[in-house]
C-alpha cells in the first residue's frame, strides 16, 4: 500500500519547521514501502548540530503516532550520508 506522503509530511511539520530554521533542507519520499528522510545541509547549517539519528527516528516515530498515522520504518539520511551518494 502506497504511503499518503502529504499526511505524513504534515505530521512531521514541528521536525521539518526546526529544520529549516536551523539551515536545513529536509524532504519525504517514499522507498520500498519505508518513509525517507533526507536531511541536506543548507550554506548556513551546522552539521554537527544534528541530534543523534535515533533520537532524530524517535522523535519523528513520536509526530506520526501523535497525528494517529500508523507506524512506519524510517530511514534518515543526513547529510554525510548525502554526500557518500
Amino acid at each position: 500500500m502506497p504511503i499518503d506522503l502529504k499526511a505524513y509530511t504534515e505530521a512531521l511539520q514541528p521536525t521539518i519547521l526546526g529544520l529549516e530554521a536551523a539551515g536545513f533542507e529536509p524532504s519525504l519520499s517514499e522507498d520500498s514501502g519505508q518513509l525517507q528522510l533526507k536531511i541536506a545541509a543548507g550554506a548556513q547549517a551546522c552539521e554537527d548540530c544534528l541530534v543523534p539519528k535515533q533520537l532524530m527516528r524517535q522523535m519523528a516515530a513520536d509526530e506520526i503516532k501523535e497525528a494517529g498515522l500508523p507506524e512506519i520504518e524510517t530511514v534518515l539520511l543526513y547529510p554525510i550520508d548525502l554526500r557518500r551518494k
